[in-house]
């Protein structure tokens, strides 16, 4: 068999010109498609493993978030438990402290209380006492007594501290007052110029009215008024004085 060369020559043209049509209009689309494919196949693969790398993150991140909640709630929980157990321990205080005051209170009120009864019990007691005596001393009371407290008034009134006895004597001579004798039993006129002898003696003259009275209330003894001031040796004023201090404690 013969070899036709113009053939073959045209056989390789034709082979030539496909094989450039091909990669021209078929394979170099093929390559752009498949290397756009690869371009865009590797960006997805490195967006994939950007998210992976991303969701990785987040699950450290959340994960550790979680752990951090965690000891926050056990941080809080213990605050709270220890917040609750200061303010109980605080309210217990103020409980204890209340009940403190309230027990203080009422043995306060108490301590009153007995005051209270023992000095009424006291007072009670002086006042029957004092009603006693004062009877007593009534029924007792005669001549003999009041000539007693008649001497008793004398021996004081010269017995007095001399500061007493200066502030007397200046009332006393300065105004020349009047004179009351108060005596539960009449006196006679010896007897009304021996108190008024003691009492100038004492006191220095007094040009006043001297007025001589009697007051069965005074029991035993005598008062005397003069100006604004009073000398007394009785058993009225000394019983008064005993029920005054009676109530007074």
């Amino acid at each position: 068999m013969e070899l036709d060369w113009t053939t073959f020559l045209l056989e390789v043209i034709n082979f030539l010109i496909l094989v450039w049509l091909l990669k021209r209009f078929l394979y170099q689309p093929v390559l752009e498609v498949i290397g756009k494919r690869r371009q865009r196949i590797q960006a997805e693969l490195q967006q994939a493993a950007t998210t992976r790398d991303q969701a990785r993150d987040l699950k450290e991140q959340y994960e550790t978030r979680l752990v951090e909640w965690e000891q926050q709630k056990r941080a809080a929980m213990e605050r709270l438990t220890q917040e609750i157990a200061r303010e109980r321990e605080k309210s217990l205080r103020q409980v204890d402290e209340e009940l403190e005051q309230l027990r203080q209170k009422h043995r306060a009120l108490d301590r009153q209380q007995q005051v209270m009864w023992r000095s009424q019990a006291e007072s009670g007691a002086l006042r029957l006492g004092g009603a006693f005596a004062a009877r007593l001393l009534r029924e007792l009371a005669g001549p003999e007594v009041d000539q007693r407290l008649r001497q008793l008034f004398v021996e004081q009134l010269q017995a007095l501290p001399q500061n007493e006895l200066a502030r007397l004597q200046e009332g006393w001579q300065g105004s020349n007052p009047n004179v009351e004798i108060l005596s539960a039993a009449p006196l006679d006129a010896g007897q009304q110029a021996a108190i008024r002898q003691a009492l100038e003696q004492a006191l220095g003259p007094c040009q006043g009215d001297w007025q001589f009275d009697t007051d069965d209330k005074l029991v035993a003894g005598l008062r005397v008024s003069a100006g604004g001031w009073i000398l007394q040796a009785n058993l009225q004023d000394e019983l008064q004085f005993f029920s005054e201090a009676a109530h007074g404690g």
